[in-house]
């Protein structure tokens, strides 16, 4: 009765934090040499995008785990090291690193025909490393989802052709190469905007190019970090007001969008997951950085655009988001195809007992305070404390939830997971009130020839 956990990232974390405090036997493998997943600059397990200047775009307060909060001395927008020295304080704080063993791949996961899974796993330094294969009753997939480049597929025609400097967002680190250079920053996420913002300080042009427009969010909204509205009073509203109320909000904090060159989209500001920067938008009124829309094609050194316009371009930077992978999952097992999770709960596959992921539900602040209650669900899962719906009634759920995304944000690779986070949270207790009812076997049977009960919402 052993555990599995794959990655000490903040996921990894929160997962193995729970198991420990609940006595269940288990073990956490990270490839990397130290903690800390993409938060730690220049991991060596290649998975970090983090880039020299970053800051977190959530306050401390929302960034905070459930059972630790970040240092009231920290700034509301803490800068990449002090997340990382956070994640630190919170393994020592209780006692983890006794659990995780460094340095190490997992490179296969498979069901075994008798119950419980089959980790293989090795040293990292190559295929030569020795092997070492270990059954677990149940594993917990916390590998994070923003480490696998995504680049446009498919490609934008010439791309090969261009012979300029061109790097996905994954792998910016300064603003020193792109000096005096005219610079193509293809996104409009958060990545896209901040390094949009820093490289339009040193660049002679600075181009940003959008498929789709987007709504850009201030970080502090009346006084208070964006995101504290997440849980305001505007957040319990119904979705049909409170999506006006947000866009009368943003035209009176920050403006329309016109008026820093940017078109107007067409949906409302809670259809998509948010971009924030504030000094995006300075650059942009500034004139120092030129809003163009999707890339038609590339030359030796241009680049076209859908509306006509061609611009002279030295370097591109491809801020295009992220594909969800599990390299060590057969994909005919367990697959994110277009970004989406076949998860009851963005946690448990229905037909595959035992197996769960971490953090695949994306909401539009940070996903830190999620981890411990999703991961005192698995706990619970483990352990028979509580029991899932039947995998017909969990496919049923999810299918409900589809839907439901589909009406409401912008269909996207990158919308895949995201969640609404007061209605996941409502979901989960529910979940976890029903599964402890079915845990005791206090659940009615069904009379024979009735429909079948309702499953519990999925989010």
């Amino acid at each position: 009765m052993r555990t599995c956990v794959i990655g000490a990232g903040p996921s990894g974390l929160a997962a193995s934090k729970v198991l420990a405090s609940r006595n269940v036997p288990f073990d956490c493998f990270e490839a990397g040499s130290r903690i800390g997943g993409l938060w730690r600059y220049g991991n060596d397990n290649g998975m970090s995008g983090v880039y020299a200047s970053l800051h977190a775009n959530i306050s401390k307060e929302s960034m905070s785990f459930s059972s630790l909060a970040m240092p009231g001395s920290y700034p509301v927008f803490p800068h990449h090291s002090k997340v990382l020295a956070y994640l630190e304080d919170y393994a020592a704080s209780f006692g983890l690193h006794r659990h995780i063993t460094l340095g190490t791949e997992v490179t296969s996961v498979r069901p075994l025909d008798d119950g419980g899974w089959e980790v293989v796993r090795r040293p990292r330094g190559g295929p030569d490393a020795e092997v070492t294969a270990q059954r677990y009753t149940a594993v917990l997939v916390a590998n994070g989802h923003h480490w696998a480049p995504r680049l446009p597929d498919p490609a934008v025609p010439g791309a090969e052709d261009f012979e300029g400097l061109a790097v996905h967002s994954h792998d910016y680190r300064v603003p020193d190469p792109y000096a005096g250079r005219r610079v193509l920053v293809i996104g409009m996420g958060n990545s896209a905007c901040e390094i949009a913002a820093e490289v339009s300080r040193s660049a002679a042009r600075t181009f940003l190019s959008a498929r789709r427009p987007a709504h850009v969010f201030p970080k502090m909204l009346l006084g208070r970090p964006a995101d504290h509205l997440a849980w305001s009073p505007l957040a319990g509203l119904p979705r049909f007001v409170k999506g006006p109320a947000m866009a009368l909000l943003l035209r009176l904090t920050r403006g329309a969008p016109a008026h820093y060159g940017l078109p107007r989209p067409v949906r409302g500001p809670l259809a998509a997951h948010p971009s924030t920067s504030d000094e995006l938008l300075v650059q942009l009124a500034r004139g120092a950085i030129t809003p163009k829309p999707g890339v038609s094609s590339f030359g030796r050194d241009t680049a076209a655009f859908t509306d006509g316009s061609r611009e002279a371009v030295d370097a591109v930077v491809y801020a295009t988001g992220y594909s969800i992978l599990f390299p060590f999952l057969d994909p005919a097992v367990f697959a994110a195809p277009d970004g989406r999770t076949e998860l009851f709960l963005r946690t448990v596959p229905p037909r595959l007992p035992g197996l769960y992921f971490m953090g695949l539900a994306q909401p539009a602040g940070a996903a830190f305070p999620l981890l411990e209650p999703q991961a005192d669900w698995v706990a619970d899962l483990i352990t028979g404390t509580v029991a899932p719906p039947s995998p017909q009634a969990m496919e049923r759920a999810i299918d409900r939830e589809r839907r439901r995304q589909g009406r409401t944000y912008v269909s996207s690779y990158r919308h895949g997971i995201e969640i609404d986070v007061r209605s996941y949270r409502k979901a989960l207790r529910r979940e976890l009130r029903a599964g402890r009812r079915r845990a005791r076997g206090v659940v009615p049977p069904r009379p024979a020839g009735a429909p079948p009960a309702p499953a519990a919402d999925a989010v």
